[in-house]
């Protein structure tokens, strides 16, 4: 990213007022003050208006009007001495600033004015974008300045906007005119880049449970990949609670805020109905009815910074169609009570995390650790309700064993069963494997009656 200008303190190679310009320029000093003569020196110690004479913000000394006009004279001489002898139009980069004291105490002219000449520097006639007060960045003209800021604020209204009705800067914002060196005017595309992104703001997120690099970089509207460059020191696979991450957001320059009319469409959801169907078991369900969302015509006024929504006000809303009802059937068949009444152990393995509280939470089955592939057994016989994917317990089997028991196996690496399989107690119905919210392979293990999970440890004895 290109940093912004620095308006001190960097090296430029600025056009110097050549030695032999020096010596006329001074030779026409020496005879403006010899022509002022008897007038200058009976006022030397007598007329009490002065002027301190400042160079690049730098106090030179004191002198009278008459030589504030001198040196005044001097240097535009220097300037159109310097233009003459170029076809680029230089004009002068230092500046000279006088400011009006009352003083009798006065320095020597001639030290001053040739320090003066000695340090002019001359540059290109440019233009800076001043924000807040802080000048940003340079490009070559005002004009060029202008259809910039133009252009950056015509980037944050939506081409499908019915009405704009603002688009303005937050920050004030300025064009200065001003003589620079030529490496420090900056091109349009590169002085647009500094205006948006010109500085890093860095804050800190601390990880709770439940949390990965995806969810934090979408609550920060971040990619992962900046993420991870702030946080070389982070595997993302390993990231732990309480972890301190780093989160490098652009800090813009400039927010451009736009007040816009928009419309678009909206789906209205339909309503769910349900009936019983006693062909189907009491873990399957299915649409008999698919519903149809409709849809209505909102139109809103919609607040954004630098494209970013931050606030949407509902000015009218229309129904253009009504949704349609969904209808689904849901099984009330239960599993046969094909349980043989008693559970064996589901894999070869001792408990490494037993049920109950665990980490400020609870656990509500036993992790059994094993190696990666080794079986996994049905604790029982009965029915498949459930063999899939299933978010933080990974890929799962789960089996009904009738009378409103079931058993849960978690994590595995592969399943063998699928949905609505019957299965005998001692089958093996999936591989032990680390899928899910898993730290190293292992069996996680529940046992549920009524679908809550009770302590397996009380079947087994």
């Amino acid at each position: 990213m290109t940093e912004p200008r620095q308006t001190s303190g960097e090296a430029r190679q600025p056009r110097r007022i050549s030695p032999m310009l020096r010596v006329s320029v001074f030779l026409i000093v020496v005879v403006l003050i010899a022509g002022a003569g008897t007038a200058i020196n009976a006022m030397w110690r007598t007329q009490a208006k002065s002027w301190e004479v400042y160079f690049n913000g730098e106090l030179k000394g004191v002198v009278t009007e008459e030589e504030k006009d001198m040196i005044a004279a001097a240097v535009d001489a220097a300037v159109e001495q310097v233009k003459a002898e170029n076809t680029l139009n230089p004009g002068l980069s230092s500046v000279i600033e006088y400011v009006e004291v009352i003083n009798n105490e006065r320095d020597e002219v001639e030290p001053i004015l040739e320090g003066i000449l000695s340090g002019l520097e001359f540059g290109l006639r440019a233009a800076a974008i001043v924000i807040d007060g802080e000048e940003v960045v340079t490009v070559s003209c005002a004009e060029e300045a202008e259809a910039l800021l133009t252009s950056l604020q015509e980037r944050f209204v939506s081409e499908n906007a019915l009405l704009v009705e603002k688009v303005e800067f937050q920050e004030s914002v300025e064009i200065v005119d001003k003589y620079v060196a030529l490496d420090e005017v900056t091109d349009p595309e590169t002085a647009v880049n500094i205006l948006l992104h010109g500085s890093e703001k860095i804050l800190q997120h601390t990880v709770t449970r439940g949390e990965s690099f995806w969810s934090i970089a979408n609550l920060y509207r971040l990619s992962i990949n900046v993420i991870q460059a702030a946080n070389p020191n982070i595997r993302p696979e390993a990231l732990q609670v309480g972890a301190k991450l780093n989160l490098k957001i652009d800090e813009p320059f400039v927010r451009v805020e736009s007040v816009e009319q928009i419309k678009y469409t909206e789906s209205i959801p339909f309503s769910t109905s349900y009936v019983t169907d006693s062909s189907l078991w009491t873990w399957q369900s299915v649409v008999r009815t698919k519903g149809v969302p409709g849809t209505r015509e909102i139109v809103a006024r919609v607040v954004s910074v630098n494209g970013k929504e931050t606030s949407r006000e509902v000015l009218s809303a229309s129904v253009v169609s009504n949704p349609s009802a969904q209808v689904v059937a849901r099984g009330t068949k239960s599993a046969p009570s094909s349980s043989t009444g008693s559970f064996i152990w589901p894999t070869t393995g001792s408990i490494t995390s037993p049920f109950g509280p665990r980490w400020g939470g609870y656990h509500y089955g036993v992790d059994i650790g094993a190696s990666s592939g080794t079986a996994i057994k049905a604790a029982d016989s009965g029915v498949v309700s459930f063999s899939g994917w299933n978010g933080g317990y990974g890929y799962m089997v789960k089996i009904e064993h009738g009378g409103g028991m079931s058993t849960l196996y978690a994590h595995a690496s592969k399943l063998l069963v699928s949905q609505n399989q019957t299965v005998s107690k001692g089958d093996t119905i999936a591989l032990v494997g680390n899928t899910g919210n898993s730290y190293g392979a292992h069996l996680h293990f529940e046992i549920r009656v009524n679908d809550k999970p009770v302590n397996p440890l009380n079947y087994f004895r």
